[in-house]
């Protein structure tokens, strides 16, 4: 996975380069000096403002992509993740594909497997797209299916769905996962949450919860006036079982 470059200056503001001229706050800078810049070395722009050249991380891609529909958060993000069980090689069908914000989060994990995100509208898979391309992630599928009419793949780790509906999709991803495999469900919504965790039987185990996220300003050691609280409600379910069928 080869990742794009961005720029960053003392006070911590970002600039992605695009393989052109970039023009910052503090003046422009020639591609052809980006380019003969490592990571970790030093460019000026035309009016001597010094950017240290490095690879973006995961939040730099989440603060910097481009948003259509409303995008998960780096905490749920991370907590999906987690409880998914996610590594090297893992096989993860995400539905919502959305602005590709959890998929970027999802591809760098599972790399070199492919995350397959399925989306039905082709507005949210070309922003995607573009997401993908602007920070070379190279291990994304993009389907345009509607998951509520089944998944293609077989044997899978993982089943991400932020939907509004996430409770149709339960019988198809039990078929899909291997035992022991996780399902999780990302809704803004309680009621979402509860008609999903009603919709599951005991071939799962399951537990819900939400994150919330507040920083500490360290020079008065104290919490910040502003934090990040509730985003959504996360359900994680582990297939243990294909015995018993789901009944609505």
């Amino acid at each position: 996975m080869k990742y794009t470059k961005i720029l960053i200056d003392q006070k911590g503001r970002k600039y992605i380069f695009k393989n052109d001229d970039l023009h910052t706050k503090d003046g422009m800078i020639k591609a052809d000096e980006i380019n003969k810049c490592e990571v970790g070395e030093t460019v000026k722009t035309h009016i001597g403002t010094e950017y240290t050249v490095i690879y973006p991380n995961i939040t730099d891609m989440l603060q910097k992509a481009k948003r259509g529909p409303q995008a998960i958060t780096l905490k749920d993000a991370a907590l999906i993740a987690g409880y998914a069980n996610l590594h090297s090689g893992s096989r993860v069908v995400n539905s919502g594909t959305g602005s590709g914000i959890l998929d970027i989060f999802l591809a760098g994990i599972v790399y070199p497997e492919k995350v397959l995100s399925y989306e039905i509208r082709d507005d949210f898979a070309k922003i995607a797209g573009k997401n993908f391309e602007r920070f070379g992630i190279g291990n994304v599928e993009i389907k345009i299916k509607n998951i509520y009419e089944g998944i293609d793949e077989e044997n899978l780790d993982a089943v991400i769905l932020d939907l509004p509906e996430p409770w149709l999709v339960i019988n198809f991803a039990a078929e899909k996962l291997k035992i022991g495999g996780i399902l999780i469900s990302f809704s803004p919504s309680i009621e979402q949450s509860k008609k999903f965790h009603g919709a599951l039987n005991m071939n799962f185990l399951q537990e819900t919860f939400e994150c919330v996220l507040r920083n500490w300003d360290m020079k008065v050691v104290r919490p910040c006036s502003r934090m990040i609280a509730h985003t959504g409600f996360i359900t994680v379910a582990r297939l243990i079982s294909r015995n018993k069928k789901l009944k609505f």
